[in-house]
């Protein structure tokens, strides 16, 4: 199973990209998002979207890791652990190991967060309503292109 990132659009449409293509990922948010990295947008909203992803700065490695996955999977779809790891990283702009982020999926399933299915090398998950309901409140995170650099 190849590494990538998917990344699905409110109409439906998913896009897929290589993971570590980084200047692809650049383009496709510029892209979805409609700002170019030199493009300047009004400086509240820049502050507000910032804050919120600063918000989960402070939060603990699993509430980054679950909010993730409410922002990024709606329900039904599957995704695997490599996935998360790689917007961990682009998001959060730092390093998190594999295992640390499969440990958090494993616990997420446990307590019926996530759906599990898939040997242990090719495990996939998906988002139930369980979680759904705890991270409700979670708006989905646009990622300013500034924070990618």
């Amino acid at each position: 199973m190849p590494k990538e990132v998917t990344i699905k659009l409110p109409d439906g449409t998913i896009i897929r990209i290589p993971s570590g293509d980084t200047e692809s990922l650049k383009t496709t948010l510029a892209l979805v998002t409609g700002k170019s990295e030199g493009s300047s947008s009004n400086e509240e909203e820049r502050e507000q979207k910032i804050a919120s992803i600063n918000d989960l700065i402070g939060a603990s490695k699993i509430e980054r890791v679950a909010s993730i996955i409410r922002n990024h999977y709606p329900e039904g779809d599957w995704f695997t652990s490599n996935e998360v790891c790689e917007l961990y990283e682009i998001i959060f702009r730092e390093g998190v190991k594999m295992s640390t982020v499969s440990t958090y999926l494993s616990r997420l399933a446990d307590e019926n967060m996530l759906h599990r299915k898939g040997s242990v090398s090719q495990r996939l998950y998906s988002v139930t309503k369980k979680l759904l309901e705890i991270y409700g409140e979670l708006k989905v995170l646009e990622i300013p292109i500034d924070l990618l650099k």
